[in-house]
C-alpha cells in the first residue's frame, strides 16, 4: 500500500489561480475589507473603477480561488510604459502557501510579454507584512520620490 503524502490530502484544496472578471468585484471587495490596513477609496475601489481598470489591463488581473472562494487578488496595470500592482491580498487563513508569490510572479510574467521592465506596489506604511514580503521579493523602496494624489 503506497503512503499517503500531504500534497495527497491536500488535493481538494488546490488553489487556482485565472483572469479576474468585472463578476468578482463583490468577493473581491469583501476580502479587502477584511485585510488589515487596506487603503479602500470609493473612486478607485468602486466596482465601475475596478470594471474599468479589469477592462483596461485584462491580462493582468488575477484571482485565487480554493475550494470555490475567491482568496486572493492582484490587479496589475500598465501605462505602456511601466507597471504597477494593486490590492495584493491573500486571505489570512491560506497565507504562507506561496499564493501571493505565484500572483506577483504572474503579473511580472505577464508585463514583461508586452515589454514592460519595470514595475512598481502601492503599499500603505501600516502594512509590515507587506512590506516583509515585497522586501524577500527583491523590490526596493525608493527613497527619491513621494506621492501626491489628487481626486478629479
Amino acid at each position: 500500500m503506497t503512503k499517503m503524502t500531504e500534497d495527497d490530502r491536500n488535493t481538494d484544496q488546490l488553489v487556482g489561480i485565472r483572469k479576474m472578471i468585472a463578476e468578482d468585484y463583490a468577493d473581491a471587495y469583501a476580502l479587502w475589507k477584511k485585510t488589515p490596513d487596506m487603503s479602500l477609496q470609493e473612486q478607485n475601489d468602486s466596482f465601475e473603477a475596478i470594471s474599468r481598470l479589469i477592462q483596461f489591463n485584462p491580462d493582468f488581473c488575477f484571482v485565487a480561488e480554493k475550494n470555490g472562494q475567491l482568496v486572493g487578488t492582484i490587479l496589475g496595470a500598465t501605462d505602456g510604459r511601466n507597471g504597477t500592482i494593486y490590492h495584493l491580498v491573500v486571505a489570512k487563513e491560506v497565507q504562507r502557501q506561496g499564493i501571493a508569490t505565484k500572483l506577483v510572479n504572474l503579473v511580472v510574467k505577464q508585463l514583461r510579454e508586452v515589454g514592460i521592465k519595470k514595475i512598481s506596489v502601492m503599499i500603505t506604511k501600516r502594512q509590515l507584512t507587506g512590506v516583509a514580503f515585497l522586501q524577500h521579493l527583491k523590490f526596493t523602496k525608493r527613497l527619491d520620490i513621494e506621492t501626491y494624489s489628487k481626486i478629479i
